[in-house]
């Protein structure tokens, strides 16, 4: 109750100073909230007094919370000066915030036809008809708005999403180009316009919003970005290599931009140029050791690359590698690079190096056990690595099928005999499964 009663006091002193300025301003200049603005006069009179002070208990009930009696309050005010403009819109608050919008509209239209100046009033106005969905209403009234105030940006914001919320794509635009006449180029209204031609299915309209924004903001490379991929997604690749060049120029130590420049020359089926700009991107310290073989691995999948630079991308891959750290994650996607070449015994050191900090992930155990098993001097090495894939990844063939073929060239019938067991249960059905299986019970019987 204490509390209350305090709340009670800070909400009436703050309404008495508000009242105090207002008279204040009344005898020098007009205050810029006009809610509350009657006609430029001398002095106070006592009945305006009586006014502000049946206003102010009103609102204090209204911030109380209290909205029944708020309203009785603010109707028995309008009884006594139906001119009355604040009274009429805070009324319309508080029926609004009812959601008694019929009620709210009539008297925010009253406020609005007492002080049509007021951009307060108009303000509600436009609130109640969206709330009412009169989209109709709610554009006039925001187009009324700025005419009245066509320096406010916000405005114009306003007025555009109104038109959006009348399903008026093209009036929205229109919006938006009226503010640009006024205030320039303006990113987010640029952006805005882009993704609503895009909406109503015009992707050259869309396109020429984000050259508007390339031209007005070469050192941004985002809009260059954008629109180099649009035209790499159309397969205008020389088109998009003019975005790509573009991007180059004003921002040379871009990490990524040789990597687009490699794919646009790529796509062109330009070798020379694709290689080029391929090891200008990957020897940039910027990009980390993993995603620059990553890179170089996807450029590598290409046939025409391939076959024209296949020996300098491995030469390259070798000397990315020597750069990397053995944690840097690299080590699986060079042992990839070094199998492809059969160099087996350098692709196996570097699974090792990956299994060293990470032993989770099968498929590098997969691939050192392929290449260990090429490499008739680390037989031992091949077993013991594959009794701890076994061990780890229980459900997986490779592992298996390596122990049984081992201990049957060892002669170990038994050891053999125990993980073609396993191989059995997990894939009864594989050929090289069934040809050991067989070959075991020939020797073993």
């Amino acid at each position: 109750m204490r509390r209350m009663k305090k709340l009670s006091i800070f909400i009436i002193g703050t309404i008495l100073l508000l009242v105090a300025v207002s008279c204040a301003g009344r005898k020098h200049a007009a205050p810029a909230d006009t809610r509350y603005q009657r006609k430029p006069i001398v002095e106070v009179t006592e009945r305006e007094l009586a006014l502000d002070s049946a206003q102010i208990n009103a609102t204090v009930q209204q911030l109380l919370g209290n909205s029944e009696k708020a309203i009785e309050l603010y109707q028995s005010l309008l009884k006594k000066d139906a001119g009355y403009a604040p009274a009429h819109y805070e009324l319309g608050r508080v029926f609004m915030s009812l959601g008694w919008l019929d009620s709210a509209l009539v008297h925010t239209l009253q406020a609005c036809k007492l002080n049509p100046k007021s951009i307060w009033y108009q303000k509600q106005l436009a609130q109640v008809y969206m709330m009412l969905r009169d989209d109709k209403n709610l554009t006039a009234t925001w187009e009324s708005i700025v005419r009245a105030h066509p320096d406010e940006l916000d405005n114009y914001y306003s007025l555009s999403n109104a038109y959006l919320m009348a399903d008026n794509a093209n009036g929205a635009i229109e919006v938006l180009d009226r503010v640009e006449k006024r205030f320039g180029i303006i990113e987010e209204v640029s952006l805005q316009k882009q993704k609503l031609w895009s909406a109503i299915n015009k992707p050259e309209r869309a396109r020429k919003e984000l050259e508007k924004l390339a031209e007005a903001m070469p050192s941004e490379p985002r809009y260059n970005a954008i629109l180099a991929e649009s035209y790499m997604n159309e397969k205008n690749y020389s088109k998009a290599l003019q975005y790509y060049h573009r991007i180059e120029e004003t921002n040379p130590g871009d990490e990524n931009i040789n990597i687009s420049l490699a794919s646009c020359y790529l796509a062109m089926g330009d070798m020379v140029g694709t290689y080029r700009y391929l090891r200008r991107g990957l020897m940039n310290g910027n990009i980390d050791c993993q995603h620059r073989l990553m890179y170089l691995t996807e450029f590598l999948r290409n046939k025409n690359f391939f076959a024209a630079y296949s020996r300098q991308g491995f030469m390259l891959a070798d000397t990315l590698a020597a750069q990397c750290q053995p944690d840097d994650g690299h080590c699986m996607i060079y042992g990839q690079m070094l199998a492809a070449q059969e160099r087996y015994a350098e692709a196996a050191e570097q699974f090792l190096k990956h299994l060293g900090h990470d032993k989770s992930q099968y498929a590098v155990w997969e691939a050192l056990l392929v290449c260990e098993g090429t490499l008739p001097d680390r037989k031992g090495e091949l077993m013991k690595h594959a009794l701890q894939a076994a061990e780890l990844f229980p459900l997986h063939l490779r592992p298996y099928l390596i122990l049984a073929q081992g201990y049957y060239d060892e002669g170990n019938c038994e050891r053999a005999r125990y993980y073609m067991d396993r191989c059995l249960m997990i894939a009864p059905n594989e050929a090289a499964v069934k040809r050991l299986d067989q070959q075991i019970k020939q020797k073993c019987q």
